[in-house]
């Protein structure tokens, strides 16, 4: 094998294990599924606390307020 096949074998196996770290990287880990599961608590509070505040708010006007949960445990 000549010197320049060399080098395009070299070449192309760096390409090869470019492509294989990309991937690897594309994996989902245990720490994305709970950093997921951990914004996705974050953005329910989130949602609880603004009901909780309009409800206080009704609750003080004499009001009464339909609570618009994204859960679907909650029951209206």
């Amino acid at each position: 094998m000549t010197n320049d096949g060399n080098k395009r074998k070299e070449r192309f196996g760096r390409v090869i294990d470019a492509i294989v770290a990309w991937a690897n990287a594309m994996e989902h880990t245990p720490y994305d599924y709970v950093l997921d599961r951990v914004c996705n608590l974050e953005h329910e509070v989130l949602l609880l606390r603004d009901e909780l505040s309009a409800l206080r708010a009704l609750d003080n006007a004499g009001g009464h307020v339909r609570l618009a949960s994204s859960s679907p445990a909650v029951t209206q």
